[in-house]
């Protein structure tokens, strides 16, 4: 018996992607590379085997459970921590991750003593802050942390990186990217020291290439929502052109089909999540209520398949629908389109079932 919600993938539609992004970084004439994210679909197994099968050789995450599972999946995948690395994770980041952010001296000291302990020399790549206000070094202090970070024996300082369009919303400009490759030659001049890897960030940044406007040297980009969902959200605002926008399908069951007012009776005063709902009064309509809620996902990231069906709101496990204009029964299986931050809530929550469309190679 099938389970709902379920959160479909198609493994063809992401294997597409995948050969997409390939091709366009291959095409650079420089070499430049992109490293999957896999945060969004929390290193889900059949995932990333697609991935592996797919040839990728690295892949991101900024959960450590995450790193360890992709290990366990191979282990001659190299991982790379996205997430600074905490001090009391150390050890663990030193077991499961090839590479780790870095930003803080303390950090690197215990990543040094780790690593000593363990008989390895561990890769960083140190954060540089280029105005989002999230993690990095300042620019005029980023010579001083290469200092110390050439001295330690058991750390090897491949590259500098940089992340944009997260917190504040700053977007990523030639001219930030052409910032970071200053201090790249900077760091060179000063300190003697070459750089293998200048990480430009995420999929905000993969406009600029796609528009042919990244500046030579620029050689890696972390991807999520553009491998996974075909777009970006924050510059270009829409669907990639050749990629697959709907490998994800979110699908849940009608549960309830009644006509109701569309205004509440009562004194009203906050929802179960503080919110204060507003309402549209229309008048008596066909109301439904989907089996899935706050808990399973964020509803406003969801987008109905039938365009006669429009989202009213919901709580913690129902979310209710206008569907006056669809002939919407119970028992009706619903189909959605997402957004990023739904595919990253839904692929987490263990009420979410999951189901590949196809199966292939791996």
């Amino acid at each position: 018996m099938e389970k709902f919600p379920k959160l479909v993938w198609s493994e063809t539609k992401l294997r597409d992607n995948i050969r997409f992004l390939n091709q366009l970084f291959a095409a650079q004439s420089w070499r430049m590379t992109w490293i999957p994210v896999s945060k969004s679909v929390c290193a889900y197994p059949d995932i990333i085997k697609v991935l592996l099968d797919e040839g990728v050789t690295e892949i991101a995450d900024s959960r450590i459970k995450n790193l360890q599972a992709i290990k366990s999946i191979s282990n001659d995948c190299r991982t790379l921590l996205l997430r600074l690395p905490g001090l009391h994770e150390i050890k663990d980041t030193i077991q499961y991750a090839d590479t780790s952010m870095v930003s803080e001296i303390e950090t690197l000291t215990k990543l040094q003593a780790e690593a000593k302990a363990a008989g390895v020399v561990h890769r960083v790549i140190l954060m540089v802050e280029l105005g989002d206000l999230r993690e990095g070094v300042l620019p005029k202090d980023i010579l001083e942390m290469g200092r110390f970070i050439l001295k330690q024996d058991h750390i090897d300082w491949c590259g500098i990186g940089t992340n944009l369009a997260c917190y504040s919303g700053v977007l990523p400009t030639k001219e930030k990217m052409e910032r970071l490759l200053k201090i790249k030659d900077s760091i060179l001049y000063e300190l003697g020291h070459k750089l293998a890897v200048i990480s430009g960030g995420n999929t905000s940044t993969l406009s600029l290439m796609l528009n042919d406007d990244m500046p030579e040297g620029i050689n890696q980009l972390r991807l999520g929502e553009a491998l996974f969902l075909g777009r970006d959200s924050t510059i270009l605002k829409a669907s990639i052109a050749g990629m697959h926008d709907d490998i994800f399908t979110l699908k849940a069951e009608i549960i309830e089909v009644k006509v109701k007012p569309s205004f509440p009776e009562g004194k009203t005063g906050t929802d179960a999540f503080g919110r204060t709902p507003t309402f549209e009064d229309i008048g008596l309509h066909s109301r439904a209520i989907a089996a899935i809620g706050r808990q399973d996902i964020p509803i406003e990231g969801l987008i109905p398949i039938d365009e006669n069906i429009r989202i009213l709101g919901g709580s913690s496990d129902h979310m209710v629908l206008n569907v006056q204009n669809s002939s919407v029964k119970v028992g009706d299986i619903l189909s959605f389109n997402i957004n990023y931050p739904t595919l990253l809530q839904a692929m987490t929550s263990p009420y979410v079932e999951k189901e590949r469309l196809e199966w292939g190679a791996v």
